[in-house]
């Protein structure tokens, strides 16, 4: 996965803010899509964690693990 892909994920697999934090979501196993804005490293594993910008303007980081790519990003926006 890349930065400006298009990914799925459910709200109990969000790692920051815990999904307790997210009050407006009803349901943890509720699906929501976003893009990936960026990648944080977990010691010696690179890459581990997706920083998302969900489709109701908040940012989240989620296992990479745990996300399901929808739509990859195009060869020419990748930086």
């Amino acid at each position: 996965m890349n930065k400006k892909d298009w990914v799925r994920f459910r709200v109990s697999d969000v790692f920051l803010p815990t999904p307790e934090e997210l009050l407006h979501v009803p349901l943890a196993d509720r699906e929501i899509e976003g893009t990936i804005v960026d990648f944080s490293d977990s010691g010696l594993k690179l890459r581990a964690f997706a920083v998302v910008e969900v489709v109701y303007g908040r940012t989240m980081v989620v296992p990479v693990e745990k996300l399901t790519l929808i739509t990859p990003a195009s060869p020419e926006s990748e930086p």
